[in-house]
Order: C-alpha cells, then structure tokens, then sequence
C-alpha cells in the first residue's frame, strides 16, 4: 500500500507555479478569517467572564450608581452586566440579554432606572425614567407587580442615588 501510495504521488509531478501563485493568497485569506473568527469569539469569552465576575463582585458588595454611571451598564460594552433599576434598586439582567440588551424589545430601559416606562407598559424613550409624578395608583400597582416579579428573577447589585 505505501509504495502504491508513493508511486500516485511521483506520478503527480510537480504542481504547475500558477496553481501555488492562486492558491497562496487563497489560503492566506481563509487561514486569516479563520483566526480573526477565532480572537473574536475569545474575546466575547473573555468578556462574558469579565462581565460575571464584575456582576458577582456587585452582588456580594452592592453598589450606589448615578444615573450617568448606570448608563455605562446598558449592554453596549460586553465586559459589563446588563443592567436596569426599578423603584430604585438596581437588577442584572445579563440573563434576560435577549430583552434587555441592545435590540431587545426592552432594550430602552437598560443602563436606567425605567419605573416609569414599566409603570405605563410604555417603550417610548421619553418614559424610560424614575420620575414617577403624575402616575396614578392602577399604573403604580402594575409598577409594583413588574418589580416584585424582576426583583425575584434577577439579582439585585445595588440602587440609584
């Protein structure tokens, strides 16, 4: 078998220079979008990690955010947990990306504390926010029904200033 195996290769020759001048580059261009792939999806590994270790450190030491530091937790930069606030107390929900993070339905009332919008069922941006003057008692009832429900889903790592 082996000296069938050597015979087929002599009787192959050499492969003509224009085949290895076209099929270089070819394999250079799949060998690179091969790694690019590859250091792109480490790097979304590494900062998921980054994100739980960041969320787990919060949920043992909670933590008070302002407005603009909550913001920097809207689902934009991967290395942070997904977060939201109700009634003042800040959740993760990097578990609920899918909803919460950029593109999901919910996606506005990431990074906030969104009361409003969850007290009027509203996904308008000009509601995605903790003033709560004006909502009469039905709206805060359902405030109160979606905060119970979130706050028991999700961990709560600290609450707005």
């Amino acid at each position: 078998v082996a000296s069938s195996v050597a015979w087929a290769l002599e009787s192959l020759g050499q492969p003509p220079s224009w085949l290895l001048v076209l099929a270089t580059p070819v394999a250079l261009l799949f060998g690179y979008r091969w790694l690019q792939r590859r250091l792109a999806a480490m790097d979304e590994a590494s900062a998921r990690a980054e994100a739980a270790a960041l969320s787990t450190k919060l949920q043992k030491n909670p933590k008070t955010f302002t407005k603009d530091e909550l913001l920097a937790y809207n689902g934009m930069d991967r290395r942070k947990p997904l977060l939201l606030a109700l009634k003042g107390r800040v959740i993760d929900v990097s578990a609920g990306a899918d909803f919460y993070g950029p593109g999901g339905p919910y996606g506005i009332f990431a990074g906030k504390d969104a009361s409003k919008g969850f007290a009027m069922m509203s996904l308008k941006e000009e509601d995605a926010h903790s003033d709560l003057t004006g909502v009469d008692d039905d709206h805060l009832k359902i405030l109160d029904d979606w905060y119970s429900k979130l706050t028991g889903k999700y961990p709560t790592v600290g609450h707005v200033a």
